[in-house]
């Protein structure tokens, strides 16, 4: 017998075309339809639309990898099945953990990072009979494939489990016709299958299926390897639990997960032995030719022969974009998951050193939307977004590559074995590569390769290539013993930092606290009604100790048996509040949530020597004010949120701060940075919103409800719980403003918020700006502060040509008007404030450039004004001048010369000061010069000493007839009184020796 290999064909006695058995139209839309057709018109189970590729309420996994997982809270018992019966395509990617295929993607014809599974699923409906008689009649009678073609395998039990072997499956094949040497049994690891360490699991049975034809049985090569017999569909039968002692017990209900791998499937029903050569890909590689027409065609080689890894390149490609497009039509950024930043990169790397395009991960994503739109509407929906997302990580991409090369490059003329290592795909090994030469080790054990991972962010894989270029043992099992002590040491840190209260209230039996009426509120026409609560004083803690009692004027916090409260959470604030008991108030400061203890922090206010004990019953009531400007401030936060991703496209939420004095998103966003216009159309259009006097609607759901909902805006990493998720929507008639899910408390409509006025905007680095807002009264003060200032500014500008012969007038009203616009305790508009701050930029610039037109004619008056009216007499009637020139203020070089210029026949001493900055010029006519009187000596005697200055000569002159003080900074608090000081002794100076 020849084994078929991706190089080398089979052959043609043992090979047969299944033409004549499949119905022509074997295009893969036709196969999923197929499959979708059979169970739920021919079978009656229910569609259920694929989850998005990471999972909202499952921290487990980094991505969804089988179709089981958007239903692991009904096979938990979490929640109750919506349907009996169900079926789907679920979209799954697979690039990390047990399921890893990201490293072979391309090297053979069947390992992707995305693919699609094709599943139905019985919750306490049929059970094993039904499961295989539905998928044998699929394959068939439906898909007409040769039932010889087919084997089946079973679980063969386990002693240890105490299981027993699963003789019901092997009969229930042998009645629906398949031979016994076609049924084969397997253990633990092929045929039993467990969702984790603990919960659901169960044996399973799968079909495989062979590409060959012969006259033998192959069923001895069954989970061998080989690629061409390969596992077709897993029917898992759910029936067991997996305790924690690792016991295994019965469940209460019985489950039916199946799965099918469509892309496999496909290949199977297209005669092709490499799911690339199927339309599931052949669409995608036939796109790179055509764009790419200067390069080479895809000739479908493997291994040895695709010498220069060209064919592998084409397959990565296919397969890299579907994946990257599915991930970020469903709302992932690269940014925050750098599996897919990875791909990405790796990707662009080569399209740009392979196919020497720029661009061109972009353009296949429009083929991929083609193709898998109709199916995952959602990738039509979102394909501005997905382009936008693309464009952006290119441009960093391309940034990086500038600025990475350089460093790079001198690297590797240290070590030549760095070129095998991708820098761009992994930024960080530059300096990781850098610590491992300072540290010089003679192997990467599991403490260095766990600073490499924790501290640089290398995955597994780039530290293994790392290491290997450097020629340093690396074992990976040293390094995963190194994770599994982080975690453990983590675990222990939030252990020691609760365990002490929570261990004491956990072996006292103490009911944790009821919190559900924290959301309990109505709204009588226009005002909000906060229900006081009746509570009851479980435990008093004073600095982390349980005391019986408590006095007044003292911090501690009441442990209660319920609360109307809110605990901060989802980036909300804590309530405040009081707690009136018979003889004192507590003053609640704020709560805090230990694991649903909720701790009310505060003090007991009262006259005399009255103590609060445990077990006291008192009223507890919400700072009704307080969680007023909270809750607007929080559907305020919604609507920024939502608003900038219908302004910007491509955003997503980074974190959230909701106070009563203000809110703060900071958000990514990746395109053309923000501008203040661009916040001034968001506040516009946030308010716009307000006036509608929109319901803001909040429901309770479960997560298999979440998944149903198009337009939701969810915060990428969060996980969001299973039950009682609360969702806030905002909609006009059928239009959906805002839809998210969030724990916090809202307004009932939009009109309750009264405005919003977005007051700081700051950017936090590449793609992340930081935004601060206030709503209601703030956000009216704020609007206030803008009128008036925006007034006075336009009332400056229109005086400036009338006051221009006053320069410092002009310059001290835009300084005081940029003080009050920039003050801290100014509440403005940002777009205003800076509106105001460049008008009053504009009003320095055209005071300057008004005073560079007239310049001369400005010293000419004010010099010739001196000249006629102010030139002092000494006390032996000699002439002298010393003047600050007032013209100065207004310009930016300020001629002395020309000022000193006019004064040829009288000792003349000129200051000036602009920007800062003071000058002086002194100038003595040879008559007047003696042994103590000359420019230089008055100068040094005066000015330069009062200023702490320096002489500075003229070249080409005396310095007993002319001399300068070089140009020094002085503060403009300290001006007038040097002025003044520098010109008294100027005069003394005059006085006694002219």
């Amino acid at each position: 017998m020849i084994i078929r290999t991706p190089t080398t064909l089979v052959q043609k006695k043992f090979t047969r075309s299944l033409s004549k058995y499949i119905n022509p139209d074997r295009s893969a839309k036709a196969i999923r339809q197929k499959f979708l057709d059979y169970f739920i018109k021919d079978c009656n189970h229910h569609f259920v639309r694929s989850s998005p590729v990471v999972p909202y309420c499952d921290p487990s996994v980094a991505f969804v990898n089988a179709g089981m997982n958007q239903f692991k809270s009904i096979f938990v018992g979490h929640q109750e099945p919506k349907y009996k019966k169900v079926a789907n395509s679920q979209k799954c990617i697979r690039v990390g953990g047990k399921h890893n295929d990201l490293n072979v993607v391309g090297s053979d014809g069947y390992h992707h990072t995305f693919f699609e599974m094709l599943g139905n699923w019985s919750f306490g409906d049929y059970f094993k009979a039904e499961a295989c008689e539905l998928a044998w009649k699929l394959l068939l009678d439906v898909y007409k494939i040769p039932s010889d073609r087919l084997y089946v395998t079973y679980f063969k039990g386990d002693e240890e489990l105490k299981i027993e072997e699963d003789l019901e499956t092997k009969e229930i094949w042998r009645s629906i016709g398949v031979s016994t040497d076609r049924i084969i049994p397997f253990g633990m690891s092929d045929n039993f299958w467990e969702m984790g360490e603990v919960g659901p699991c169960g044996p399973c049975t799968e079909i495989h299926y062979d590409h060959l034809i012969g006259s033998e049985n192959r069923s001895s090569l069954i989970n061998k390897g080989l690629f061409d017999l390969t596992e077709l569909w897993n029917i898992v039968f759910i029936e067991y639990n997996r305790n924690q002692d690792g016991t295994i017990s019965i469940l209460p209900k019985k489950h039916v997960d199946t799965g099918m791998g469509f892309e496999r499937l496909t290949a199977i029903l297209q005669n092709k032995t490499s799911n690339y050569d199927t339309d599931n890909f052949d669409y995608l590689i036939k796109a790179v030719e055509k764009i790419c027409s200067k390069i080479d065609r895809y000739k479908g080689m493997y291994g040895e022969q695709d010498w220069n890894n060209l064919d592998t390149s084409y397959r990565i490609l296919a397969d890299h974009s579907r994946m990257v497009t599915a991930s970020l039509a469903d709302g992932i950024i690269p940014e925050q998951n750098q599996k897919l930043r990875r791909i990405l990169r790796k990707c662009f790397c080569i399209s740009t050193d392979v196919f020497q395009r720029e661009g061109l991960v972009k353009e296949l994503s429009n083929y991929v939307v083609d193709s898998l739109g109709p199916v995952y509407p959602e990738m039509e929906r979102n394909i501005a977004y997905i382009h936008q997302i693309i464009d952006y990580e290119e441009e960093v991409y391309r940034d990086l590559q500038r600025s990475a090369q350089s460093e790079w490059g001198e690297l590797l003329k240290q070590n030549e074995n760095l070129k095998f290592l991708d820098v761009l795909e992994a930024p960080s090994l530059i300096p990781a590569y850098k610590d491992l030469m300072k540290l010089k080790p003679k192997e990467i054990n599991g403490e260095i390769a766990f600073k490499l991972y924790d501290t640089f962010g290398l995955d597994r894989s780039s530290i293994d290539k790392l290491a290997r270029s450097l020629g340093l043992p690396f074992e990976e099992k040293e390094l995963q013993l190194e994770l599994e002590k982080a975690k453990k040491r983590s675990k222990q840190k939030t252990a020691i930092k609760i365990n002490t209260l929570l261990y004491q209230f956990q072996k006292e039996s103490v009911p944790k606290t009821c919190d559900t009426s924290k959301y309990n509120f109505s709204k009588l026409k226009d005002n909000y009604v906060f229900e006081p609560l009746h509570v009851k004083v479980l435990r008093i803690i004073h600095h982390d100790e349980i005391v019986k009692k408590i006095g007044p004027d003292t911090f501690c916090s009441l442990l209660l048996d319920k609360t109307n409260l809110y605990s901060e959470a989802g980036g909300q604030v804590s309530d405040r509040g009081t707690i009136q008991f018979e003889k004192a108030v507590f003053i609640v400061a704020e709560t805090e949530n230990l694991n649903s203890y909720i701790l009310h922090k505060g003090f007991l206010k009262c006259k005399g020597t009255y103590s609060l004990c445990v077990d006291s019953v008192g009223t507890l009531s919400v700072d009704e004010e307080n969680r007023m400007s909270i809750m607007r401030n929080h559907t305020a936060t919604h609507l920024l949120n939502s608003v900038l991703k219908q302004l910007k496209g491509a955003t997503c939420q980074k974190s959230s701060k909701v106070t009563e004095d203000f809110l703060n998103l900071d958000v990514g966003i990746f395109g053309p940075k923000l501008t203040t216009h661009d916040i001034e159309e968001v506040e516009y259009k946030i308010n716009s919103i307000i006036s509608k006097r929109l319901e803001v609607v909040t429901s309770e759901i479960n997560s298999q409800k979440l998944l149903e909902y198009d337009d939701i805006i969810t915060v990428p990493g969060e996980v969001y719980p299973e039950e009682s998720l609360r969702l806030v929507e905002i909609k006009e008639n059928d239009e959906v403003i805002s839809r998210e899910p969030c724990c916090g408390t809202h307004v009932f409509n939009t009109s309750d918020i009264g405005n919003i006025s977005i007051i700081k905007m700051k950017s936090l680095g590449r793609s992340t700006v930081s935004l601060s807002a206030v709503t209601g009264l703030k956000s009216k003060i704020a609007t206030e502060n803008a009128s008036e200032i925006s007034d006075e500014v336009s009332m400056l500008q229109k005086t400036v040509s009338e006051n221009i012969d006053k320069p410092d007038v002009l310059n001290i009203a835009v300084a005081s008007l940029r003080n009050k616009v920039i003050a801290s305790e100014t509440l403005m508009p940002i777009y205003i404030k800076q509106k105001c701050l460049k008008d009053l930029d504009d009003i320095s610039k055209r005071v300057k450039n008004i005073a560079k037109v007239t310049l001369n004619e400005f010293i000419d008056m004010e010099m010739q004004n001196v000249l006629d009216s102010k030139v002092q007499t000494t006390n032996s009637n000699k002439q002298y001048i010393i003047h600050y020139l007032r013209t100065s203020m207004i310009l930016e070089n300020v001629p002395l010369q020309r000022a000193t210029k006019m004064c040829k026949n009288i000792p003349v001493m000129v200051i000036s000061y602009t920007d800062n900055i003071v000058q002086a010029r002194c100038c003595v006519p040879k008559q007047f010069c003696t042994e103590n009187f000359t420019a230089d000596k008055w100068l040094k005697e005066s000015v330069v000493k009062v200023f702490d200055g320096y002489v500075m000569n003229v070249k080409g002159q005396s310095e007993k007839l002319v001399c300068n003080m070089k140009p020094k900074r002085v503060n403009i608090q300290d001006w007038d009184f040097l002025l003044k000081h520098s010109m008294s002794a100027a005069q003394e100076f005059v006085e006694r020796y002219l």
